[in-house]
């Protein structure tokens, strides 16, 4: 791997935002036992690495040229490390709480959907990994789209906090943070599309 000095900037970039939440998380309420820490913080971590494995989507070209290496290696350890830590946020719900119910979307009505959303986008995130792995044997433009349900799962995790997060609720760094994240996401995709479209009407 011939990381550039973009590449040493980008990475930084990404370190610090990591700390970043860390930080947030400490200054927040203080965790009750280990299970809360993987609660709270365990999803704060995850989310974020899932959100810099979307957010590079756009910029694979750029992505492989500061890294020295192929833009999948990097996407897939941000994407493993973000399902592993997302994995664990429910996981240690269950074993705390004893109840299997957290795995199981609510559509009692509409707050409780959205409160509950994270449900629904842990099933989504593993959808998403799961058609990403067998690219190879569906049509480029049919993986793309499918894979692409990783945004939904993103807005789906964000209203989950929002609604039901402790750290959403009591931290508003915390809040702010993860709402540029998917602001920032957005902006970002839709910008590429544009430019993608700009394109096409040139040529």
């Amino acid at each position: 791997m011939d990381i550039t000095k973009k590449g040493y900037y980008f990475l930084g970039l990404i370190i610090s935002l990591f700390l970043w939440v860390i930080i947030l998380y400490l200054l927040g309420p203080p965790s009750e036992d280990i299970f809360d820490i993987f609660i709270r913080l365990g999803v704060l971590i995850g989310y974020t690495s899932m959100f810099v494995a979307a957010l590079i989507i756009p910029f694979m070209k750029e992505v492989t040229k500061m890294f020295g290496t192929s833009f999948l290696k990097i996407h897939h350890i941000l994407s493993l490390i973000g399902i592993i830590l997302i994995t664990a946020h429910p996981i240690a719900m269950a074993i705390n709480w004893e109840t299997l119910s957290v795995f199981l979307p609510e559509f009692s009505d509409w707050f409780t959907f959205w409160q509950n959303s994270g449900r629904i986008a842990f099933y989504i995130i593993y959808f998403a990994a799961i058609i990403g792995l067998v690219r190879k044997y569906i049509t480029p433009k049919i993986w793309r789209f499918l894979h692409a349900f990783i945004y939904i799962a993103l807005v789906f995790g964000y209203f989950h906090g929002l609604f039901s997060g402790t750290d959403f609720q009591e931290n508003f760094g915390v809040m702010i943070t993860f709402t540029a994240m998917l602001v920032l996401t957005f902006e970002v995709l839709i910008y590429r599309r544009y430019q993608k479209y700009k394109l096409k009407q040139r040529t």
